[in-house]
């Protein structure tokens, strides 16, 4: 089972799934970076949908990867917008309400706080073991991630806005998320997470950031 929904981007959430999740600062993605990025990937899967292979669908789920490594390499620069996550106070507030879910929407296997994005690796399939064989999953049982995420971004906003004394908008509305398939890839995936610091700079051991988790499930 399978759920997508829409704003700025396609989103595909498969129920129990584990995702890369990333979401950022409020401007430290520009708009027009986002649209350059949305139609160079739209004309590229255009392209291959086109050509009717055999293999589309694969193709199509690695250009998205690859979208989706290109945000995460504009982000990772650093060069726009605020930094408030540099601020020690402020990544707790956004780390608590992170660990707040874990056991309960998910199982929280990694997360790396950076100056300006947060990367987030969760499993959501300890939802489905609370409900019986027959039991359908529904609204009343069952959080989206996207549903997780409003939670987070919400919460912590309101936190940080408040610690700073200012007002409106802290994160970008939208989210990047992407469903892992298998256990390789999640392993590329959480040691992409965890070395972000390192390949920014800020340590030389991805232990040392103080903003960053790892299961002991690892």
């Amino acid at each position: 089972m399978k759920i997508e929904y829409t704003r700025n981007l396609p989103h595909l959430q498969y129920v129990g799934a584990t995702f890369f999740v990333t979401f950022c600062l409020k401007g430290a993605l520009p708009a027009h970076v986002v649209q350059e990025l949305i139609a160079e990937r739209e004309r590229t899967i255009k392209h291959l949908k086109e050509k009717k292979a055999d293999d589309t669908a694969d193709v199509v789920y690695r250009e998205q990867k690859r979208y989706f490594a290109r945000i995460e390499r504009t982000l990772d620069a650093c060069q726009h917008g605020p930094d408030w996550l540099r601020n020690p106070s402020i990544a707790a507030v956004v780390a608590n309400k992170i660990r707040e879910a874990n056991g309960k929407s998910y199982e929280l296997l990694a997360y790396c706080i950076m100056p300006n994005h947060v990367h987030l690796v969760v499993d959501t399939a300890n939802q489905l073991e609370t409900l019986e064989p027959d039991e359908d999953v529904t609204n009343d049982n069952y959080q989206q991630l996207f549903q997780s995420l409003g939670i987070i971004k919400g919460g912590s906003a309101f936190k940080a806005n408040q610690f700073m004394g200012r007002r409106g908008a802290f994160w970008q509305s939208e989210s990047y998320d992407h469903y892992v398939r298998d256990a390789a890839e999640l392993k590329r995936i959480i040691n992409y997470t965890l070395q972000n610091p390192v390949k920014a700079g800020f340590v030389t051991n991805w232990q040392d950031w103080p903003y960053t988790y790892l299961s002991e499930r690892f």
